[in-house]
């Protein structure tokens, strides 16, 4: 009876986490359903009824429904099995879509769906019994309790408090922006929205609260043009001469709050609470947080591998390069398939470690698609193929690893930037105090970029 109790718990914790993770982060998990070969809209659509259904079963399991039970065994049966089929088509250390964005697919995910199932079954299949009502709302408390506090310590971990300030996008700090019509204060916001994006309509209620003015694509695109935004939704905060004080990309209310209290805080002004509340970051926090954001794109020059800024692919981080390219790559674009291996920049086509298009056998071929030739007429031997950052690693004789990314929407796409990350103090470019996505100890080495299927 009390085994019952413990697996049931044990199985609703797991399949809460699982649901909230993916209601977090909504595009790391259309970014994952590409493992299983699922792009475009249905990757996009496929994370709530993913979603609603492990959320159904999980209140089944801690109701003590035995149909829920074997439902449960079912669908992570079947998880197991699309991991297992993943890995042998060779797309392991793909996202898996399991709990959050930062899983990877690989046996021991696909063994860990397993068991699950297992104890699943085991629990659908065991003798129906009548626990003590206080002793199953209890567990069931116990185990809600622990998948929101670890779905919240996630959602907290992949979604950066600061807004993405970077050097290189919409007006330079310090720089005069009187021209803009806002309303005489101390620290004042304006927010850029376009219509059709509905980041800015989830958006706009937080913008008015904060007492910002709203300046739209087109009906203010003079304003646009001044403050040289380069997309929507863009903040910028102002001091009450017009200098810009901050400014950033931002996808979330907490991140939109962070403009007006970092811009606040470069003043030397005390914040307001709402706009405090709204961040939740003290100064030291929200500084942590800010570079953190702006690691993932802000780089240095690159030692090996550098892209001119007159290249037309060069702008791969979203049409913009900063100040040189990123991880070293074959091709020069650190464009990077969903394991992190190389693909050629222009047009996503597979290449080795030598920069040569291959084929599905990894040996070279022409851009027809035939077998490259030596000068006997015989197929060239395929080359190896390395991950960019296991690559980068070698190189420069240190310790690296993949940790988070940050997702923008691209070209109608969502493109994933991701960190390569060491705590080796040598550095290639970039501030090596700059966190990133990077966890523990380590910092930025150098960024990468996949370019997903899914559309935004």
């Amino acid at each position: 009876m009390l085994l019952d109790v413990v697996l049931a718990s044990l199985l609703g914790a797991v399949l809460t986490v699982s649901a909230g993770l993916k209601i977090a982060d909504r595009t790391g998990t259309a970014v994952a359903a590409a493992t299983y070969g699922l792009r475009g809209r249905p990757a996009r659509a496929v994370w709530l009824p993913l979603a609603a259904l492990e959320l159904l079963l999980a209140g089944g399991l801690l109701a003590g429904s035995r149909g829920a039970a074997w439902g449960a065994a079912a669908m992570l049966g079947a998880f197991a099995g699309a991991q297992a089929a993943a890995v042998a088509a060779g797309r392991g250390g793909a996202p898996c879509g399991c709990f959050g964005a930062r899983g990877r697919v690989s046996w021991s995910s696909a063994a860990r769906a397993a068991a699950l199932a297992g104890a699943a079954a085991l629990l659908g299949a065991a003798p129906a019994t009548e626990p003590a009502a206080g002793l199953r709302v209890a567990a069931g408390a116990a185990a809600l309790l622990a998948a929101a506090a670890i779905v919240l310590r996630a959602r907290r971990a992949s979604v950066p408090g600061g807004a993405l300030e970077v050097a290189g996008e919409g007006p330079p700090l310090g720089a005069r922006l009187q021209q803009l019509d806002l309303p005489p204060a101390d620290v004042r916001l304006a927010f850029f929205s376009a219509e059709g994006c509905r980041l800015c309509r989830a958006l706009g209620p937080q913008a008015e609260r904060l007492g910002a003015v709203s300046f739209d694509e087109v009906a203010d695109a003079r304003a646009w043009e001044l403050a040289g935004v380069p997309g929507a939704p863009f903040a910028v905060a102002l001091g009450a001469d017009g200098t810009v004080l901050a400014k950033g990309t931002v996808n979330t209310r907490r991140q939109l709050a962070s403009v007006l209290v970092t811009a606040r805080e470069r003043a030397g002004l005390d914040e307001p609470p709402a706009a405090a509340a709204a961040a939740n970051s003290s100064r030291r926090g929200f500084l942590a947080a800010g570079a953190g954001a702006a690691a993932a794109l802000t780089v240095g020059r690159t030692v090996a591998s550098f892209v001119r800024p007159g290249d037309a692919d060069a702008f791969h981080f979203c049409g913009h390069i900063f100040t040189t390219d990123g991880c070293p790559h074959p091709t020069g674009l650190p464009r990077i398939d969903s394991r992190g291996f190389p693909l050629r920049g222009a047009d996503g086509k597979r290449v080795d470690d030598l920069g040569r298009r291959i084929g599905k056998s990894g040996s070279p071929i022409n851009e027809d698609g035939s077998p490259l030739l030596d000068a006997d007429n015989r197929p060239l031997p395929p080359a190896t193929r390395t991950r960019i950052c296991v690559a980068a690693g070698r190189r420069f004789d240190i310790s690296v690893r993949t940790d988070g990314s940050w997702h923008r929407c691209c070209d109608g796409h969502v493109r994933r930037l991701v960190d390569c990350c060491t705590t080796s103090k040598r550095r290639i470019n970039g501030d090596r105090a700059l966190k990133g996505y990077c966890h523990r100890q380590r910092h930025v080495f150098c960024v990468m970029y996949f370019q997903t299927g899914v559309p935004c």
